[in-house]
């Protein structure tokens, strides 16, 4: 008998949820692709999910399997703005609860060309902010939920809300760009934020 080891047979079934799980990515990002183009050339009030759709050749209905508004598909916003893994390791995590939060947080920071694309768009289309204020209302909940099981109720609203805080300031100084991580750049954030607190005021004139 050959000692010779033979591969094992390919899962049929893996095999079918990965090209479903490939042709659902692959939608998804036709439909950001075409909304983002739209919503820049004709506005928000002047594109119709009909016409999205037409550009991917999809029904409505499978849109909204997507995305909840055309808003939603040109900005590309996502359900959740925690993802499986970044869940796993703050639950995972030891040591100070804000650092923990800053990694969390500053792993969304990463993607350097999505946000700017994101941000140049809202610049653009102003109209698009409020259906971004929403979403980002929606994430700082997420935020909460998840921090509260390792944290009172107390301290899990004010390190979200510290945090949050961080990312504004950050984003405002310029500094949310640039090579280093974001949970570095995040947690520096909240060190400014802190230090403020002993700021004197200037003299009067």
């Amino acid at each position: 008998m050959s000692d010779i080891d033979v591969p094992a047979p390919a899962d049929p079934h893996a095999e079918a949820c990965g090209r479903r799980e490939r042709k659902k990515q692959q939608t998804r990002q036709a439909l950001h692709e075409a909304a983002l183009r739209l919503v820049d050339e004709q506005g928000l009030d002047g594109t119709t999910v009909e016409q999205i759709c037409e550009a991917v050749d999809v029904s409505p209905r499978t849109f909204f399997n997507y995305f909840p508004s055309k808003a939603a598909a040109a900005l590309d916003l996502p359900d959740s703005g925690i993802s499986p893994e970044g869940a796993a390791a703050f639950r995972a995590a030891e040591g100070e609860l804000v650092p923990a939060l800053c990694e969390l947080i500053g792993a969304s920071m990463d993607d350097a060309q999505q946000r700017r694309r994101m941000k140049a768009l809202v610049v653009r289309r102003p109209e698009l902010m409020p259906a971004f204020a929403q979403w980002m209302g929606g994430v700082r909940e997420q935020y909460f939920a998840l921090v509260r099981e390792r944290a009172d109720d107390a301290d899990a609203l004010a390190a979200v809300a510290l945090t949050m805080a961080a990312l504004s300031v950050i984003v405002h100084d310029g500094t949310a760009g640039g090579e280093r991580p974001g949970a570095a750049r995040l947690l520096e954030g909240v060190e400014q934020l802190v230090a403020a607190r002993d700021v004197r005021l200037r003299d009067a004139a």
